[in-house]
């Protein structure tokens, strides 16, 4: 195993003691919006097994961008909750960041029931048919500002409750996602059209994180690699977009791809846990549905070991700044090649919720492998049990 991958890095004022992170995976273990005492043991067992920095999600930055009730709106009122888990975090000797972000069109929350769902355009938002929630309407000029500060005040609040980075997520068809894409942004104003302007949102985003953190705690972006379907965000696309965000300071970019309302798998590759998504699904509505038109909607993609490479490796080739690759990494040999294509960091869901001490195992064997097979039960369940492998 390259010592590469067990060296310290430096992302601003933030060393982190080797190259892994635990990448955000809705945990499910927030009712109500409220942590219990599950998310805590969830991310401080991370860092105890030699993960440098595990980051917690799915934290919205304000009622609007929840998917669902069961989720944390990051305000005043979550505080107590963010400094017991950056506690927690750093008991073990870890560091803590938290994905920050707005879900857009794709919810199915009815907090707000009397309203629209926002986003760039108008849109139908399937999933929140079955809660009355059918379309989605565009976003003022005013609500994009006011979005704006909520990102700021969200990242402000996670530093002032001992979060040591902030990950902004621009990807997987939520909010800063789907303004990106050509495909779902059809606004003709300083918001659509162009990249640079489609961009905009995001790029104002981060220069009101940057303002509210410092320069000392290190920003993240979560970034689509492609979208996943035609006329979507490209790889063309997103090499444009990292040059900008490079020049707005972001301290790395972590790559991924897909689009959770259209290609929910393209991300994770593998099994469709049709079964399990049906038992957790609440709505009978929704339920019914699943159950006889699941497997003709859902798209599957097989699995390979480190299947965004050669999408990374070209952008890997037009940029200098830090990039983080995730995708099908279960092996130390995976991460081997992955350091190898000149990567910087290396973020994993699905290895490390199977085998906690994954990285300590991979460091001390060369031929280790995850057990993780792949079945994606663990999405199935995530919403009724909270994540966790069922091997």
């Amino acid at each position: 195993m390259t010592p590469k991958a067990f060296s310290s890095i430096k992302l601003r004022g933030l060393e982190l003691k080797n190259r892994f992170i635990k990448t955000a995976t809705y945990e499910g273990m927030s009712k109500n919006g409220v942590p219990d005492e599950r998310l805590f043991k969830f991310h401080a067992e991370m860092t105890a097994h030699d993960v440098a920095l595990t980051t917690v999600a799915y934290g919205a930055v304000n009622e609007d961008g929840l998917t669902n009730e069961d989720q944390m709106v990051i305000d005043d009122s979550a505080m107590p909750y963010l400094k017991q888990l950056s506690d927690a975090v750093h008991e073990k000797g870890g560091k803590i960041s938290i994905q920050l972000t707005h879900c857009g069109y794709f919810t199915r929350s009815t907090r707000y029931q009397s309203r629209k769902p926002l986003g760039p355009s108008r849109t139908l938002n399937k999933y929140g048919i079955m809660k009355r929630r059918p379309y989605s309407r565009a976003m003022t000029k005013e609500e994009i500002q006011l979005t704006v500060k909520d990102f700021a005040n969200a990242a402000m609040i996670s530093k002032q409750s001992g979060f040591d980075a902030i990950e902004v997520h621009l990807g997987h068809g939520y909010l800063l996602s789907q303004f990106l894409s050509p495909a779902i942004n059809k606004r003709d104003d300083a918001y659509g059209g162009s990249l640079q302007n489609r961009a905009r949102f995001a790029l104002e985003v981060v220069d009101a994180v940057r303002l509210v953190v410092g320069e000392d705690v290190p920003v993240l972006c979560k970034l689509n690699l492609e979208d996943g379907f035609k006329n979507g965000f490209s790889l063309t696309d997103c090499i444009d977009t990292v040059k900008m965000l490079e020049g707005h300071g972001v301290d790395a970019v972590i790559l991924s791809g897909g689009f959770t309302s259209l290609t929910p798998f393209y991300l994770m590759r593998g099994e469709i846990p049709l079964k399990e998504m049906v038992e957790s699904e609440p709505n009978y509505l929704q339920k019914a549905a699943l159950r006889f038109f699941g497997r003709a909607i859902i798209r599957k993609y097989e699995f390979s070991g480190n299947f965004f490479l050669p999408l990374t490796k070209q952008l890997r080739k037009r940029t200098d700044m830090p990039l983080v690759y995730v995708g099908g990494v279960i092996s130390a040999e995976g991460i081997q090649e992955v350091m190898d294509a000149g990567f910087d960091m290396i973020a994993i869901g699905r290895a490390l919720i199977a085998e906690p001490d994954f990285i300590q195992k991979v460091k001390n064997d060369a031929d280790h492998k995850s057990p993780c097979d792949q079945c994606n039960i663990c999405v199935g369940y995530m919403e009724k049990t909270g994540v966790r492998c069922v091997l």
